[in-house]
């Protein structure tokens, strides 16, 4: 063999190899190592058992697995199983291989110290009339209808109810009332509770004001497509709403005594990079607005984008709200529309859900919550992703939040130190949707504003909107990964 021959022989010889490296064998290929999670990274705490399983394609009766850690032989099996006592970081090596060739990964696992958990107990109230109301004031356009009611009531006894419009009794009893808005002008609805030992009344202002489109407003060639403005954050309690640790970049804190004008500040300016904010647990919101009023395509063509973070194993969905400015003020105070998604007016769905959060006593400790149903449940305190004393921002004042919205059935699951969130098929904000997704973006969903449904479910027939409002619509948790919260990176309209 002469050195002409040699030379490249050397070289190929030198190239470096894949992870996935072939034999020249006909009729098969190497193994390909793929995870359910988009990396091999899994999270567990101490003493917890923990099962790591890949998904192994190309596998035939030659195939061998061997898991090792610094040199050690954990596993030869298909799957490996992980234990330890100690905090910290560990990483296994996965080698598969088969008659064609062999495939190598890395596992890495963060093992978490399990803290004693803190609960307070929830308030007592066996005694105390209580109702929740989610306005005391509202703009509705003419024409249009609204329900009223509280949403939980406590402690009614023998109370019966009645309503009053301007002072004057109607035949309407109960908690609810449909209200038709047929003549601009303000209008007073007031509900009585009244029993043995018990007279409460609520009144709700209502104003009536001129058709939709009155005060619409085109966008003109300096328009944005993205949000100007956020109104309103009054998220949750959750561990990524403050001080959330891991995506150092996109960190979202808020200094101590920060006011809800500086929080909302904050917000728009991360999402108009394109950063992360967190909603924290279910109810948990945000408002924003855009500089003209958004239009609404009829042709079954998308018109709102909401770019978020979900994952085919970790979506945590957010209703969409939108409304229209109706009495010109420019500000959100006016009637609410559910963008309707694929759970809608099924069994998974509950409208007019409230839930309420107490403040906990003592710092690191556990969030309880209960709602009108009587179902209860706690975010749990988890310093390892947030080591704030506290899930509860500064200008949210009271020892109770109450939230009003929509929610979806809790979708996930919890095995072996693995999450899986599973998503819906479409509509939900943070939901990796099976038809709703940018295919240029795979975390940006895309949404039709004609899909907005009115209190009653039926299409609101909208020809454009000036807010949204995208608020968590699931409860629950799982050990590793915390409460479930809708997260939300950018919002974008159409001109």
């Amino acid at each position: 063999m002469n050195r002409h021959t040699l030379l490249p022989l050397l070289l190929l010889l030198l190239l470096p190899t894949a992870c996935s490296e072939k034999t020249e064998l006909p009729g098969g290929e190497p193994p390909v190592i793929t995870w359910r999670l988009t990396a091999a990274r899994f999270t567990c705490y101490q003493r917890e058992v923990l099962s790591i399983v890949p998904d192994v394609l190309n596998t035939d009766e030659t195939t061998r697995w061997t898991w090792t850690m610094n040199g050690e032989v954990l596993s030869r099996e298909d799957h490996c199983t992980f234990q330890s006592e100690t905090v910290g970081e560990y990483f296994i090596q996965l080698n598969v291989t088969n008659q064609f060739g062999q495939a190598n990964d890395e596992v890495k696992v963060t093992v978490m110290e399990k803290e004693e958990e803190l609960v307070d107990n929830i308030p007592d109230n066996d005694s105390v009339f209580a109702w929740r109301w989610p306005f005391t004031e509202i703009n509705i356009p003419l024409g249009r209808s609204i329900r009223l009611r509280p949403y939980r009531v406590e402690n009614a006894h023998d109370a019966t109810f009645r309503w009053y419009i301007n002072g004057q009794p109607t035949e309407e009893s109960g908690t609810a009332l449909q209200f038709s808005g047929q003549e601009e002008g303000s209008v007073e609805l007031t509900l009585r509770a009244q029993g043995d030992t018990l007279m409460r009344e609520q009144t709700i202002r209502l104003n009536v004001c001129p058709p939709a489109g009155t005060y619409r407003r085109p966008a003109t060639a300096s328009s944005s497509t993205l949000v100007n403005r956020v109104y309103e954050y009054q998220p949750a309690p959750g561990h990524q709403v403050n001080g959330y640790i891991v995506i150092n970049s996109e960190r979202l804190n808020f200094p101590g005594g920060c006011t809800h004008e500086q929080a909302c500040d904050t917000v728009l300016s991360h999402l108009q990079k394109g950063m992360m904010i967190s909603l924290g647990a279910c109810g948990g919101y945000l408002i924003a607005g855009f500089d003209h009023s958004l239009p609404v395509a009829h042709d079954g063509s998308y018109d709102l984008f909401i770019k978020a973070n979900p994952f085919s194993y970790q979506s945590e969905p957010g209703i969409i709200w939108v409304s229209q400015d109706v009495n010109g003020d420019g500000l959100p105070n006016d009637l609410w529309y559910e963008l309707a998604g694929s759970e809608y007016d099924t069994p998974r769905h509950q409208k007019e859900y409230c839930l309420t959060y107490y403040r906990p006593s003592r710092p690191r400790s556990a969030t309880v919550w209960k709602d009108a149903d009587g179902e209860q449940d706690v975010i749990p305190y988890m310093s390892y992703w947030n080591p704030q004393p506290y899930y509860w921002q500064d200008w949210q004042s009271g020892k109770e939040l109450t939230f009003f919205c929509s929610r979806l059935a809790s979708n996930y699951t919890y095995e072996h130190g693995i999450s899986d969130i599973k998503p819906y098929p479409w509509g939900y904000a943070d939901n990796l949707g099976e038809t709703d997704m940018d295919p240029q973006d795979a975390r940006r969903g895309c949404f039709r504003l004609s899909n907005a449904r009115t209190w009653d479910g039926q299409p609101a027939n909208l020809e454009y909107i000036d807010f949204v409002k995208i608020q968590t619509a699931e409860t629950g948790w799982t050990p590793n990964l915390g409460d479930i919260s809708t997260e939300v990176y950018m919002i974008e309209g159409r001109k």
